[in-house]
Parts: C-alpha cells; structure tokens; sequence
C-alpha cells in the first residue's frame, strides 16, 4: 500500500491536489457567505444548522491541509528566521494592500459619514490594526443598513488563528518536539486527550464552525501527518473511513473534539492526488485573494438594495469580481512579495553568521580563562591565530 510519502514523490512534491482544494474551499465559502450577506446572520444561521457538517469541515480542511504544507516548508528553512520571515511574506503585503483598499477606497465610497469625519474617526485609525492581526470589523458609516449591518471583513477572524498556528509550530520546533516525530505524536496523543476532557466539560451551545482551538488542533494534526508521512497509508477506503468519523463528530457538535485528526487525513489525501493542472492553478495562487476580498465584495453588491439582495445574485455577480480581484492580488502583490525571499535568506544567512562568530567568542574567551587557571594548559585558539590556520 501506498503511503503519503509516495505519494508525494509522485507529484515532485508539489501534487495540484491541494491547489486545486484551496481554490474551491475559498469558493465555496464565498457561496456560504452569500446567505449571511444577503439574509442576514440570524436567518443565515438558521438554514446553514441544516448543514453544519459539510460547512464545519470547510475550514477544518484549510487549516490541516496548510499544517501540512507550512511543516514541509519549516524542514526546508536553515532556521526560524527564515522560516517566519516566509510567514510574514505570504500573509503580510497581501493582507496590508486589502485593508488599505477597504478603508480608503471602499470605506470612503460607502460611509454615510461626511469624509473628513470618516477620516478622523478612531474606527478609521483602529482598522488599520487588521494588517498586524488585530481584527477589527467595522468602518465608521459603512454598510449600515445592509442585512448584514456595519462588518466590513467577516471572514478576517480566522487570520489570529492561522498565526498561533505559526507561533505554536515555532515554538514546538524550538523545543525540537517537531524534529522528533515520536515526541511530536506523544503531543498530539495527549493533546488530543486534553481538548476531549475539554469539550466534555463544556456543554454550552453549539457553533456552527469548529471552535477556534479545534482548527489550530487541524493544523497541528496536518503537521504529524506530514511527520508520519511515511507510514501514513494512500488509501481511498481509510479518506471514506475518515470522512464517515468526521461526519459522525461533527452531527451534533458534541464529537467536534473527535474530528481533527481524520480531518486532516481527508485533506491529506484529496490534497495528494495529483489531477492534471488547468491555468487557475498552473498560473498562481488566488485562493488567499479570494479569501480575503470575497467578503467586502460582497458585502458593496448587497449595500446596493433589495434588487440584488438574492443570495444567488450575490454569487453569480460576487465570485466572478473575487477571482479577478484575487488575480491581481498575486501578479501585483503576493508574486512580488514571495521574491523577497532571497532578501530574508541573506539576512538569515548575516545572523547566523553573527551568531556564530560570537559563539565562538565566547568559546575562545573561556578557553583564555581556563589556560590562566592551568598555565600550563595549551591554548588552542591562540595556537591556530599563532600558526595561521
């Protein structure tokens, strides 16, 4: 039987699978948010109870099938440095220019407020803390009598999420826990255990997403499957086995604890196949542009009344203008960014070395210290400057 390793040496590592899923994940929760935007939340609620199941798994799929590729690339990265400065440049710029543009260009254009006092409002200022992960939703006079009142950017509370994601993954390599893939399943086992207990204990009212502590779980179980990646089996009937335990967790919400892990299996599998690449993948990556300007799109379509207030109207007009907005976003933005990369390997490369340098420093410091208790003791590093080697 195949494993995930073969798998993916198949493809050159790089399978089209989960490019493929990114793109139709991004899609398909613009189609959901049509419901919200156009009916608004309490309505939207309602009819979106009767499919908690498929929309739970939505953003269980995200965050597992990206554990499994930021782990790959922190196995690549000589250290954290680079690893991070990576991070930053795929969220960052992206993330900066769609938070400009929704506070000058669409919040000036849909503000009820006169413009120097939208301006100088503090909801104006505050807003701009969305570019380092402090969400904020709301622009001051934007989008008030819409059905979905005064949000901006609703889909933007996954972004502090993704980011402990990075910082729990740092900090586990840190502790080498993620270099050590026995280690790393004892954390999950008793992760695992833990947010069971957790969930328990906590019978309060169901969402309709997974609980935020549950999708970082998603990540960080894409990151043993990726560890485990070996003996992991390629299988088709252990996806469906997987698909049937998240489906079965995930029902009533109170198994939602049981259903990372073959979450992230599911992701991993559909993320591995390899189905022949079409432009929308061959020419970039659009799925975190549509990710991000899916929603305030939407949300301008429906400021314009009752006449376009139809949640399919909403998608037929709101997802062709999301992909090529999203299509600029990377030939604009994301392309150029992810160039810098070069930029943050010299300077990974500047402190390493520095780092170095002062190790051994120290290490020759403590050497001279040594020779002055034992004079007799041989210096070896002024013997290498003395000899000239």
């Amino acid at each position: 039987m195949p494993s995930l390793a073969d798998q993916l040496a198949l493809s050159r590592n790089r399978p089209a699978g989960f490019d493929y899923m990114r793109i139709v994940l991004a899609s398909t929760i613009i189609c959901l948010h049509s419901a919200n935007v156009t009916l608004g939340l309490g309505r939207a609620l309602e009819i979106q109870s009767t499919l908690r199941i498929g929309i739970a798994m939505i953003l269980a799929l995200f965050f597992a099938l990206s554990g499994f590729l930021v782990t790959a690339s922190l196995l690549r990265c000589r250290s954290l440095i680079s690893f991070l400065g990576l991070r930053v440049l795929r969220i960052g710029p992206a993330l900066a220019v769609e938070t400009t543009l929704s506070a000058v260009i669409i919040g000036s254009l849909f503000t009820e407020l006169p413009l120097a006092q939208y301006l100088a409002d503090p909801k104006f200022h505050a807003y701009f803390l969305n570019i380092v992960g402090d969400i904020h939703y709301e622009l001051p006079g934007v989008f008030l009598h819409n059905p979905l009142p005064d949000v901006v950017n609703a889909q933007l509370w996954t972004v502090p999420y993704e980011l402990w994601c990075y910082v729990i993954l740092a900090l586990l390599a840190v502790a080498t826990i993620c270099f050590n893939r026995v280690a790393y399943l004892v954390f999950l086992v008793i992760a695992q255990i833990g947010l069971v207990g957790y969930d328990l204990y906590r019978w309060d009212e169901v969402p309709i997403q997974l609980r935020p502590h549950l999708l970082v779980f998603c990540f960080l179980a894409g990151v043993g499957f990726y560890l485990w990646r070996d003996k992991v089996p390629f299988n088709r009937t252990v996806c469906l086995l997987a698909l049937v335990l998240c489906a079965a967790g995930m029902a009533t919400g109170r198994g939602d604890a049981l259903a990372p892990v073959p979450a992230a299996y599911v992701a991993c599998y559909l993320g591995l196949m390899n189905p022949r690449r079409s432009w929308i993948v061959s020419s970039g990556d659009y799925s975190y542009g549509l990710y991000l300007y899916g929603f305030v799109i939407q949300q301008c379509i429906a400021a314009f009344g009752p006449p376009v207030q139809h949640w399919y109207l909403n998608i037929l007009i709101s997802l062709p203008l999301a992909f090529g907005i999203a299509i600029a976003s990377w030939h604009l933005v994301e392309k150029h960014a992810l160039r810098l990369r070069a930029a943050v390997e010299r300077l990974e490369a500047a402190m390493l070395s520095r780092i170095s340098i002062l190790g051994f420093r120290r290490r020759g410091e403590q050497t001279e210290r040594q020779a002055v208790v034992q004079p007799g003791a041989i210096n070896p590093v002024r013997s290498i400057v003395l000899s000239g080697r």
